[in-house]
């Protein structure tokens, strides 16, 4: 069962949408983060479905011009959110544009560039060494917030005992970590500590999750720690 719910002001120019939904037979959520940019459109990570009211609170944040798809696992609501901003231009890592031909219009995000619309707002880290999750980490200069997707997770407050059960085999469960899912996929350990420093170069101060969380206290700290499996001497 699909659950709508409101939108969430993170900070300011900076606001999170999340959706609940079973995927494989589990109940979980996915959030979007919507950012204004400073000449008022507005660019937004990871499509949810958006229901009237949803849709109209976004309106009324300036014209979406920016939608990017963050990983290649994580594209299930892209195609309708294009589609209710044709004008948007939509991006995604390069194995998405090979999983997803349908997304004809998909742009390769390649590395970050300052010529795109979000270029000196928004800091994308494409984090190697994972190739088949081909993810990126985002950092909103203005306010401190890490954007991650799948490679940072912490699932707090009320879960179903499936995702519990699911979390004790993972990690992620009141803490954050690099969930073992993930450390498996790792073929490259050098491009992952390489990235996972860089990372650790932006001024944390807060980490949105694409699923469940969003972390204030001792962000930086608690992404440092969770990066130990790579940067650790």
């Amino acid at each position: 069962m699909s659950q709508h719910t409101s939108w969430q002001a993170i900070a300011p120019d900076l606001w999170s949408l999340n959706y609940g939904f079973r995927n494989a037979g589990l109940q979980v959520s996915t959030r979007m983060t919507v950012a204004r940019l400073r000449d008022g459109s507005l660019f937004a990570h990871s499509a949810v479905p958006l229901a009237p009211a949803q849709k109209q609170f976004l309106d009324g944040l300036g014209p979406l011009r920016s939608i990017v798809a963050p990983s290649t696992m994580h594209h299930l609501f892209a195609a309708d959110l294009a589609a209710l901003y044709p004008e948007a231009r939509l991006y995604g890592p390069a194995g998405l544009k090979r999983k997803r031909p349908d997304l004809r219009n998909l742009q390769v995000l390649e590395s970050d560039d300052a010529a795109l619309p979000w270029g000196g707002e928004l800091g994308h880290l494409r984090f190697d060494g994972i190739p088949l999750l081909q993810e990126s980490l985002w950092f909103h200069h203005a306010s401190g917030t890490l954007i991650a997707t799948d490679i940072l997770q912490c699932w707090k407050g009320p879960l179903s005992l499936g995702v519990r059960l699911y979390l004790g085999l993972t990690g992620g469960h009141e803490r954050l970590t690099v969930p073992r899912t993930v450390r498996l996929l790792v073929r490259d350990p050098s491009a992952a500590k390489r990235c996972a420093l860089a990372a650790l170069q932006w001024p944390i101060a807060r980490v949105v999750l694409l699923h469940n969380s969003v972390l204030e206290d001792r962000a930086f700290e608690r992404v440092a720690e969770a990066f130990s499996i790579w940067t650790a001497d």
